[in-house]
């Protein structure tokens, strides 16, 4: 190649016309045709020195130069480079004088970024950053398609096309000649690669090639650009409590760090609503806000607007930031002006929110942490007197690296603090010692031993009609036991079989709950397979179960190559009935109710969960779960859910409800999607949904229809539309 290059080099500079054939095999040649400095091209230098010249070559299988007027002419898989830039052609004439480059026969510009320009005719300069171009077709980073009769290059990064049309659609490979899902036609676009944004001036937007809207004027980003400001998809609908409404979100990219997003809202029957949201990453961690806004007339439990106009709105956050390589601190916010609203704009279906402010650290095995809580009810039976301020709640637990008796030791602490408005006030302070043996004998059999020793103090101040009543009040809790395990495996048959029978034994000492001590932390409490096992079942400390007792189940399962099976079922006993426990929970008699779970995962797509308990004395179920999902990407997916819950305090009526969701593909790119959930206690529905999508490679359009049964005060049973659409790689 080297010869090649020299006998080349030397027939231009003597020879007033030559023709120059590639040698035998013909083999392309290289010609530097001339060099410029790179300051005279910053975009294409590249950040390269300015001194170092940057060189125009041409590759070609036969070029022609005539020196009279210093044309050459090349032919046969033409390709010129000038920095970064690539053209290649079937056939191209360049003029030294002028410094222009024509090239016709499928002729391409590749851009550093991925970006190629082709037409049938280009007529560029040298440093291909000027010129016009018939015929063209931009694709974008391998995915937006523009196309236009004409367009003229400027500036190395300006694209001014006529008569164009875009698109992020890729060609039907049975007729190429079919519209798009999706385009956009314009008289005149702009496509500045620099800024990474297409304009579009006097637009026609059509879907499948029928015109639907007319724009003036229109912007949006390059597929693979960086975020950028602008508007989002809208939200179009209709509600019975709203009416018609639409939101237009727009998205501030203001800073790599942080960004808003604010997203005015029209309502036909409340009228405007703003809502926004604020993200931001800091050099030790990151936090985000979401609120929304509206002033008018309240309305009451029936839905009638009240006289005076208020402010109204919401205000969620979130936030963690790292403190050292220990500590780190963060919050969680969630606030609303009034009970229903979340529901009333669709912004959240919480019934109780929680605010909480908290410092933690974790070394090694140890943690500590201080924690802040604030709830706000939103249910109608909540009193907001009576909800409780929880400032602070502390937890520590040291685990040292040493053992202790040959077994893991650990000491934990605990201290809260519980606030009203109306009624009784907590404190409380608690401390564990605890230790844990494993042991794995040489049969296989798997034995803990365990042994706790628990100290608490509570101090109780009740403010009532009659005046304020206080109680201090202590106790100590020592416990300790052990827990046999026996795995069986057998590997028959090509899969893995598991049995393995369970026995645990505790020891403590009866008593230990009195009525002077409230029970705040314990009073949620459900008794399932997740527990059986726990040497205290309560979720808290202020309750704690009593009396020595063992608690027995097994476990059997089968694991296959894609899935398995697995199944476990146990049961509690003790001498003497726990008062601590309620009735309800299956705890309190000698013979607990039986727990147990049933799974069935035959692959990785379909799963079926079997969850209950049942009375051990009349053998019904007191508390029956189901839940079953089947999943296909490219076809269907499938939820459905049964569940049954028998009164207990905290649920004085039978719950038993199912809900169903999931989407089809009925035809090509078109999904069918629904949901429903109905109280079978009740014989009512609750909710059902419905939908309908087309979505493929481009874009995705639908339109869901939702009716909720239940009211809430304000918040009548209503029904609603809501209509979407998504271009896929248009920011």
């Amino acid at each position: 190649m080297t010869v090649a290059y020299r006998l080349i080099t030397v027939l231009l500079a003597t020879c007033s016309s030559a023709s120059i054939a590639a040698a035998a095999g013909h083999a392309p040649l290289l010609i530097p045709l001339m060099s410029r400095s790179a300051s005279e091209d910053p975009a294409a230098a590249g950040g390269t020195d300015e001194k170092k010249p940057q060189e125009v070559l041409i590759r070609a299988d036969q070029m022609t130069y005539d020196a009279n007027t210093s044309v050459v002419t090349a032919e046969g898989n033409v390709e010129v480079s000038y920095g970064p830039r690539t053209l290649s052609a079937e056939k191209l004439t360049y003029d030294q004088k002028t410094r222009i480059v024509v090239a016709e026969g499928n002729a391409t510009i590749r851009e550093a970024n991925g970006t190629t320009l082709s037409g049938n005719r280009i007529e560029v300069t040298d440093d291909m950053r000027e010129g016009v171009i018939e015929s063209l077709n931009v694709m974008i980073a391998g995915r937006g398609h523009l196309a236009a009769a004409r367009a003229t290059r400027t500036g190395g990064s300006v694209l001014t096309l006529e008569k164009a049309g875009y698109t992020t659609c890729k060609p039907c490979k049975e007729d190429p000649t079919k519209a798009p899902t999706w385009q956009i036609k314009a008289f005149r676009v702009i496509y500045n690669q620099e800024k990474a944004r297409v304009e579009y001036e006097d637009a026609f937007f059509e879907v499948f090639g029928v015109p639907i809207a007319y724009l003036p004027y229109f912007s949006h980003s390059d597929p693979e650009a960086p975020r950028q400001s602008g508007f989002l998809v809208p939200g179009i609908g209709h509600s019975s409590d709203l009416g018609y409404f639409v939101e237009v979100p727009y998205y501030f990219a203001l800073d790599p760090s942080y960004d808003l997003l604010l997203a005015p809202m029209y309502t036909e029957e409340d009228g405007p609503l703003l809502k926004g949201e604020w993200r931001q990453r800091t050099q030790t961690g990151s936090y985000n806000f979401q609120a929304s806004g509206r002033y008018g007339k309240p309305r009451d439990r029936f839905g009638a607007e009240q006289d005076e106009e208020t402010l109204q709105g919401h205000l969620f956050g979130r936030g963690r930031f790292q403190i050292d390589e220990v500590w780190r601190w963060g919050y969680d916010a969630q606030l609303t002006s009034n009970d229903t609203y979340l529901k009333r704009y669709d912004i959240s279906s919480l019934d109780r929110l929680e605010n909480n402010l908290f410092i933690e650290g974790i070394d090694g095995r140890s943690y500590a942490s201080v924690n802040g809580w604030y709830f706000q009810g939103l249910r109608e039976t909540d009193d907001p007197g009576t909800t409780p301020l929880v400032l602070p709640l502390v937890d520590i637990e040291y685990v040292p690296d040493e053992t202790v008796l040959g077994g893991r030791f650990a000491l934990h602490g605990n201290a809260l603090y519980l606030h009203r408005g109306e009624g009784q006030d907590t404190a409380r302070v608690s401390s564990t010692a605890s230790w844990k043996l494993p042991l794995t004998t040489t049969g296989g059999h798997l034995v803990t031993f365990f042994a706790n020793l628990r100290a608490d103090a509570y101090h109780v101040t009740d403010t009532g009609p009659s005046g304020t009543d206080e109680e201090t009040v202590g106790r100590i809790l020592p416990w300790a036991g052990a827990e046999w395990r026996y795995p069986l495996v057998r590997t028959d048959w090509g899969w893995k079989q598991i049995i393995e029978p369970i026995v645990q034994i505790v020891g403590a000492p009866y008593g230990g709950n009195p009525d002077e001590i409230p029970n705040e932390d314990s009073a949620a409490f459900e008794f399932d397979e997740t527990n059986l096992f726990s040497f205290n079942k309560f979720p808290g400390l202020d309750r704690w179960e009593t009396g020595p007792r063992v608690n027995a189940g097994v476990r059997a399962a089968a694991y296959f190559d894609e899935g398995f099976v697995e199944a476990i079922l146990g049961q509690s006993y003790r001498f003497h009935e726990d008062n601590a426990f309620a009735e309800e929970t299956g705890l309190r008699n000698q013979q607990s109710d039986y727990v147990g779970r049933l799974t069935i995962q035959p692959d990785g797509n379909i799963r079926l969960v079997h969850r209950f308990r049942i009375d051990q004395s009349a053998a019904r179920f007191e508390r029956n779960e189901v839940y079953a999902e089947a999943y296909d990407p490219d076809f269907y997916s499938f939820k459905a859910g049964y569940v049954l819950l028998e009164p207990d305090p905290l649920l004085p009526d039978q719950r038993e409800e199912v809900n169903v969701a999931g989407s089809i593909q009925a035809l090509e790119n078109i999904w069918l999607r629904g949901s429903g959930r109905r109280d079978l206690a009740g014989d009512e529905m609750i909710e059902s949904k419905f939908g309908i999508s087309y979505e493929d490679d481009c874009a995705e359009f639908g339109v869901d229809f939702r009716r909720r049964f239940t009211r809430d005060r304000d918040i009548e049973p209503a029904s609603s539309f809501l209509f979407t659409f998504r271009l896929k790689g248009v920011n």
